[in-house]
């Protein structure tokens, strides 16, 4: 009888274990894959910005610039490339010898060098736009935790030139001072961040700064300034002063149409690429920021006032005393004893007595009128930083005596933008113009961002006749008899006024004895585009002599001389618009006594060319006046040969030739 078994149990989990097991496997994963998601996606920015501080440094270094250039495109400051040097001082194990090698190679002293290499912070500037020679030396020491980044420096390949008007940066390539400073927003440019990659231990992977770069170059600015004129400028500057032997001056040249500057120089120079060795005195565009009394330049403003008034007319004669004038108590008095003088002889002889009785028939209210109306007592607007108002006070306050000062330029101040503003409208049929110093700013395609308007900030300040009328009274400033035949250029017809005026002892309380300011201001001929050309040399406190025909007058000649070859103005665009009433000088003898022309409607009535025999360039182009005839020179000195001949009837005139020979 067989024995029946009963069937065993199958080997392996039981049922339960395994949807246990699965359950803990499944659960396990979803944490995992959760875990993973939270710090991926939920948290995954903020990690990966803590990766990016433990393994890589950010250094923000100084953004490259935008290059600044004259008017014609040459470069006046520009960016080149330098080498900073950073220490990582927990990573030097010998710090007093690593601080005897540095300053050895940096030319410094230990104590400074062990300064710059001691402290805890992981990352510190040793030293920033380092000189390619120091640079090579620091990196031959091969000291470990020294290390380089490439850099821009701002340099200025003309050194002194304009570098009142240029300014300079700081080490953080932050505008400070001129231009840089005005223009900062453009010319800076978006910053420049390196990423250094580190190791797990803080070390740099990449020693000389060669990781990934942001950030834009600045702007181009395009100056009004033109480098050969600012150079001239600069140089007859330097010599006036010298020869004065006065303290420091200015010179301005501007355009008198649209306002813009051609050149501004200041002296004493500075070099903006070595500004720490100046003075923040030298550093000052004193133009600007900077105020005196304009003295007898003046006084062509009274003039100006009572003419659009219509109280006075040019042929009105005044009695100047043979010198003295007392008014309110006070006596004024004249460099040289005058009895009858015309409008025009009192601008010409530069008479305080005949501007003070002018101011008596025009009146106090009328002269301040005028006066504010030309922008005194006003900023002019230019476009450059910490520009001062001017101080011409209230009519109503003024004393009998404040009008008659006034009226020849003391008790009144401006700066020189301001004078210069005032004074173009002379030229310019009677416009008072904004000066400037930026033309354009252009992107690096060379599509403008920023554009200069000059033409719509001019603002009429007086009639074109009376314009004409002073302009022709300043051209006889420069006669041989005037205050200033030391700033005529043979050829040309100039116009100007000098100025000699005393400075105020502010701790005296009075006008100083010794300390005088000289000046000369005026027009030569310009293209017909910028207009006449308004020339400024201001000498401030000459020794040698203290009047501006003497000091200033030679300044302007020398650098006229230079403005009109510069423009290349033609011998027959030399004139300057004639007044139509100039005043009259010496007739010229013609054929069969034909009266002498003047300008194309005279020439016309009279028919006849005159007799120019003995004459001066000077004296010919003043009677020919606006003539559109093409006018051909040779030679220097007085006429000795002229076609056509005397006599030859004008209407036939075709051109004129004149052989000119020393005396």
């Amino acid at each position: 009888m067989s024995r029946r078994l009963r069937p065993r149990a199958a080997d392996g989990p039981r049922p339960w274990r395994f949807h246990a097991v699965a359950l803990f496997l499944c659960v396990v994963g979803v944490g995992m894959v959760s875990r993973a998601y939270y710090l991926q996606v939920i948290r995954g920015e903020e990690f990966h910005e803590r990766r990016q501080r433990q393994h890589r440094l950010a250094v923000e270094i100084k953004p490259e610039r935008g290059e600044v250039v004259d008017v014609h495109g040459s470069r006046l400051a520009v960016s080149l490339e330098s080498e900073s040097i950073y220490v990582r001082p927990p990573r030097i194990e010998n710090r007093s010898l690593a601080a005897r090698k540095l300053a050895a190679a940096l030319g410094w002293s230990p104590q400074k060098a062990l300064q710059r290499v001691t402290g805890t912070r992981h990352f510190q500037w040793l030293d920033r736009d380092v000189l390619p020679g120091r640079a090579d030396a620091v990196r031959a020491l091969n000291l470990d935790g020294v290390g380089f980044i490439g850099e821009r420096r701002r340099f200025y390949p003309n050194r002194e030139l304009a570098g009142q008007v240029l300014g300079f940066v700081g080490v953080d390539s932050h505008g400070l001072e001129g231009l840089e400073r005005q223009y900062d927003r453009y010319l800076r440019g978006e910053k420049n961040v390196v990423l250094i990659e580190r190791d797990a231990r803080c070390r740099p992977l990449d020693t000389q700064g060669r990781g990934n770069s942001t950030g834009h170059r600045g702007k181009t600015l395009v100056v009004t300034i033109d480098r050969t004129m600012q150079h001239a400028a600069e140089r007859e500057l330097e010599r006036a002063v010298k020869r004065a032997d006065a303290d420091r001056g200015m010179i301005l040249v501007m355009e008198t149409q649209t306002g813009a500057i051609r050149a501004l120089a200041h002296y004493p120079f500075f070099n903006p690429n070595a500004f720490t060795e100046s003075s923040p005195a030298v550093w000052r565009n004193r133009a600007v920021a900077d105020l005196f009394e304009p003295g007898s330049t003046f006084k062509v403003f009274t003039v100006a006032a009572a003419l659009e008034a219509d109280v006075v007319a040019p042929a009105d004669r005044f009695d100047c005393e043979q010198g003295s004038y007392r008014v309110g108590g006070r006596m004024i008095h004249d460099t040289h004893e005058y009895g009858l003088l015309d409008i025009a002889d009192i601008v010409k002889f530069s008479s305080n007595i005949g501007c003070a009785k002018i101011v008596e028939r025009l009146g106090n209210e009328k002269l301040y009128e005028f006066l504010a109306g030309c922008g005194f007592g006003d900023r002019s607007g230019i476009d450059f930083h910490g520009e001062k108002a001017g101080e011409l006070r209230e009519w109503h306050t003024w004393r009998a005596v404040d009008a008659s000062n006034i009226a020849f330029g003391q008790g009144v101040s401006v700066n020189l933008m301001q004078l210069a503003a005032a004074y173009a409208a002379f030229a310019n049929g009677g416009y008072r113009v904004r000066p400037h110093l930026v033309d354009r700013v252009v992107d690096d395609s060379g599509w403008p961002v920023y554009q200069a308007r000059a033409l719509e900030h001019r603002r009429r300040c007086m009639s074109p006749r009376t314009a004409a009328r002073v302009l022709a009274m300043l051209e006889r400033v420069v006669d041989d008899d005037g205050t200033a035949p030391a700033a005529r250029i043979p050829g040309y017809r100039v116009a100007g006024k000098t100025g000699t005026a005393q400075k105020f002892d502010r701790a005296a309380k009075t006008y100083s004895r010794r300390d005088y300011i000289a000046s000369f201001v005026g027009f030569v001929p310009g293209t017909r585009m910028s207009g006449d050309m308004f020339i400024a040399v201001v000498v401030e406190e000459p020794r040698n002599s203290i009047y501006g025909g003497i000091v200033a007058a030679p300044a302007f000649q020398r650098l006229g001389a230079h403005v009109l070859a510069t423009l290349n103005i033609e011998p027959a665009t030399r004139v300057m618009v004639a007044a139509a009433d100039c005043p009259e000088m010496p007739a010229l003898p013609v054929a069969a006594a034909l009266p002498v022309p003047r300008g194309p409607k005279a020439a016309a009535a009279a028919g006849a060319m005159p007799d120019f025999s003995g004459r001066s360039v000077r004296e010919v182009l003043h009677y020919l006046g606006t003539l559109p005839v093409p006018l051909k020179i040779t030679g220097s000195g007085r006429v000795v040969k002229q076609r056509p001949r005397p006599g030859t009837e004008l209407a036939r005139v075709e051109h004129i030739e004149l052989t000119l020979a020393a005396d």
